[in-house]
């Protein structure tokens, strides 16, 4: 998607795929749906609501079709990251059971 700016000022960055990257780690979800690679947010712009901002963004992009006709947005975190387990689950995405790599595999239902 691109860079993310609040009155000018570049807050952040997301990066979305759509489809499996041929990569051995690509989880079974990745087939037909989008992929929320990154979703960064300068240290100096956190804790002020752009996460959700930014999440509603990429849904709506990602409900357009803009890439393709997909199910769910997935993302992966490391276990150890409750900040983002906690700030996903809070938007609505469900760890499903997969892994991609050593990290925690998480999706969202795009049709609610």
């Amino acid at each position: 998607m691109g860079c993310m700016y609040d009155d000018g000022l570049l807050i952040g960055f997301v990066m979305l795929g759509y489809g499996k990257t041929g990569d051995e780690d690509d989880p079974e979800i990745a087939e037909n749906n989008y992929c929320l690679w990154r979703l960064m947010i300068d240290v100096k712009y956190q804790h002020r609501g752009y996460a959700k901002q930014i999440l509603d963004q990429v849904v709506a992009f990602a409900k357009g079709k803009k890439a393709g006709e997909a199910e769910y947005i997935w993302l992966s975190y490391e276990p150890e990251n409750e900040h983002g387990r906690k700030t996903y689950k809070k938007y609505g995405f469900v760890e499903n059971g997969e892994y991609c790599g050593d990290e925690i595999v998480a999706v969202y239902k795009l049709d609610e």
